[in-house]
């Protein structure tokens, strides 16, 4: 983990001050003021991932100040605790104030603990850690762990999540590296909320991708065939249609529950599609540039698929009208 202060941003080429929002590429850990992070999610030196690049301070800090072990952070002479995550300093030999003998020095140090009584918690916002901050809880309380290029989540390590993930890795980063940390399954994603199988596709999550599109179209048959009595289309003809209101309304239910699914579960379904994907590249591909390819091409986004999809659903509207449904109808389904 590196200290920023001094470094100059890659976008704004403004020097970093202490008081700096700063996050960082997962890939190669190029630190960028928060504002600055392009909107695309692509880094500046995306060119040179996967060839062993990694982002170096533009210069080096005071050598009298001991490093922090876990973020990288230069502290005071003296300092017990770091200033910035709160981790317990290694012995300092120029420190006459610190009481811990050099016999400790090799030990592992502790995690930052949020509750230590000479740890504050930086403030969200202006002065908040750099790089990705995952939580969870110990015998010792709560404690943040900050995650590096090379720093593993589930087994993976951050930058070949951030090859195969593709758009969108840094949040899909902290997300993953949240659930290993609390143990949870579910979280939120309103895109999967919102465009159910269409975030699917997008994500080249085949199975889940089909499996809710069928879902969709079997919740809304009912209003299919409202439509088709509405216009009274020949196909319906003679049918009851006693039947049809009480099932919309139990389809509505039906609709909302698959969307709340969606929504609370899509994040760890895409964990474990994209874990199985990674694995298998691991056991098939030795580390180097041929994996960072192999990663890139089997994960990111597809937007052929997500367009394919949109497709089906405009070739089913035209099958609605070519059955007979008539604007007419759609009007009086929308004024029910």
């Amino acid at each position: 983990m590196s200290n920023y202060t001094g470094s100059t941003c890659p976008v704004c080429h403004k020097p970093f001050a202490p008081a700096d929002d700063v996050v960082v590429c997962p890939d190669c850990g190029t630190p960028y003021h928060r504002a600055c992070w392009p909107a695309d999610g692509v880094c500046v030196n995306a060119a040179r991932h996967g060839t062993g690049f990694e982002w170096a301070p533009d210069g080096g800090g005071d050598d009298s100040q001991p490093a922090c072990p876990n973020c990288g952070a230069r502290n005071p002479a003296g300092t017990h605790f770091c200033s910035h995550c709160g981790v317990p300093l290694p012995d300092h030999p120029q420190s006459a104030e610190n009481p811990r003998s050099a016999g400790n020095s090799g030990q592992e140090p502790h995690r930052p603990i949020y509750d230590d009584p000479n740890y504050e918690a930086p403030s969200s916002g202006a002065g908040a850690p750099p790089h990705i901050n995952t939580y969870s809880t110990g015998p010792e309380g709560i404690y943040r762990r900050e995650i590096g290029p090379d720093d593993p989540v589930e087994g993976i390590k951050a930058r070949d999540w951030a090859t195969f993930v593709g758009p969108s890795s840094l949040y899909y980063l902290i997300q993953f590296a949240r659930q290993e940390q609390s143990g949870h399954k579910f979280g939120l994603s309103f895109a999967a909320f919102f465009l159910g199988p269409i975030y699917f596709f997008y994500r080249k999550m085949w199975k889940e991708g089909v499996l809710f599109a069928l879902l969709d179209i079997a919740v809304t048959i009912p209003s299919y065939m409202a439509l088709l009595v509405i216009s009274d289309a020949p196909i319906v003809s003679g049918m009851s249609s006693d039947w049809i209101i009480p099932a919309m309304n139990v389809c509505a239910v039906l609709s909302w529950i698959v969307m709340i699914v969606r929504g609370v579960w899509a994040g760890y379904w895409y964990k474990k599609t994209c874990m199985q994907r990674i694995h298998s590249i691991y056991e098939r591909v030795p580390e180097g540039q041929d994996r960072q390819d192999m990663l890139a091409l089997r994960g990111g986004v597809s937007i052929p698929a997500m367009a394919l999809y949109l497709i089906v659903c405009l070739a089913l509207t035209w099958l609605l009208v070519f059955l007979g449904v008539t604007p007419t109808a759609v009007m009086s389904m929308f004024s029910m």
